[in-house]
């Protein structure tokens, strides 16, 4: 079986045949897991010259040993892989290798919108920066890609909430662990006059009332602040305006409760402090790009 990945040359932005020599035993193809590839396999070589992905891409060695060599600040530079290691490549970001050796591989490729998506931080704009990590050992991807390889091969038997969480756990982890965001976020915070315990506060009082019409004026009350310092210092922390901010939480757990099987839009759209079911629908398709019931049909 061919590979499913898609490799693209990052100068011309055109399809490279690169991936045509990755032999797959066995994939999640017959699952729908959109924006999700697991591919288990082998290649007799792999020789991608200035190439990128749409995925966050985590390739698990399987074999005992491997030499190669990888393009590094313009020159190949000699690697060697043992079991368990895992490479690491960001989308958009482009490698060249040169493999002359027959590799056994565990790939896990995770389109970037649908990674970001499952992670539960607040990254709304952030500017993320993430590196091309080579022979990375980490017990937690490998455990959690050794996870998504499990559930491939019971036909995918916990549904789409179980690979849910799985996405959450990665895109958790590998954020948290891989990127710039603990800098951001720590440049946020001396930004700001308000702390991270105070945002904490804020956001309990918001998933306490969350069925409720929530007001600037009782969220600045509740840090004994002015509606103006209020609003300012908030954006400064969070990012987003507080109505931006509420009206994620709230599309956030519209998704949660589609996702696990609630089918009454009313209810939700009342349970989650939307005016009418109207408003909830056009929130929600403007922030998920389909209507909650198409995202319903989508998860059933």
């Amino acid at each position: 079986m061919k590979s499913r990945l898609e490799f693209y040359h990052f100068d011309s932005k055109t399809l490279s045949d690169c991936g045509q020599v990755l032999e797959v035993e066995f994939s999640n193809t017959e699952l729908d897991w959109q924006g999700v590839i697991l591919e288990k396999g082998r290649s007799p070589h792999f020789y991608p010259n200035k190439v990128y992905t749409p995925y966050f891409y985590f390739a698990l060695a399987l074999d005992k040993e491997l030499n190669w060599s990888a393009e590094k600040e313009g020159s190949l530079t000699s690697i060697k892989t043992v079991t368990d290691e895992i490479w690491i490549n960001p989308p958009q970001t482009p490698f060249t290798h040169s493999i002359d050796e027959p590799c056994h591989f565990l790939i896990l490729a995770i389109e970037e919108q649908v990674f970001l998506n499952a992670c539960p931080f607040k990254l709304d704009g952030m500017k993320l920066q993430f590196l091309n990590n080579y022979n990375v050992s980490d017990d937690a991807i490998k455990g959690i890609m050794e996870l998504f390889l499990v559930e491939t091969q019971n036909k995918g038997r916990n549904g789409n909430l179980y690979l849910k969480h799985l996405l959450s756990l990665l895109s958790h982890h590998y954020i948290q662990h891989y990127s710039n965001y603990q800098d951001l976020n720590n440049a946020k915070l001396s930004s700001s006059k308000f702390d991270q315990t105070q945002l904490d506060k804020v956001e309990q009082y918001i998933e306490q009332h969350i069925s409720h019409a929530l007001s600037v004026d009782d969220l600045a009350d509740l840090l004994n602040c002015s509606k103006f310092y209020f609003l300012r210092e908030f954006k400064k922390l969070a990012g987003v305006t507080p109505y931006q901010y509420i009206m994620g939480k709230r599309i956030a757990l519209a998704k949660e409760k589609l996702s696990s099987g609630e089918t009454n839009l009313a209810a939700i759209s009342q349970t989650l402090g939307f005016n009418d079911q109207s408003h909830f629908t056009r929130t929600f398709k403007a922030q998920c790009g389909v209507t909650p019931g198409a995202f319903l049909k989508q998860h059933i």
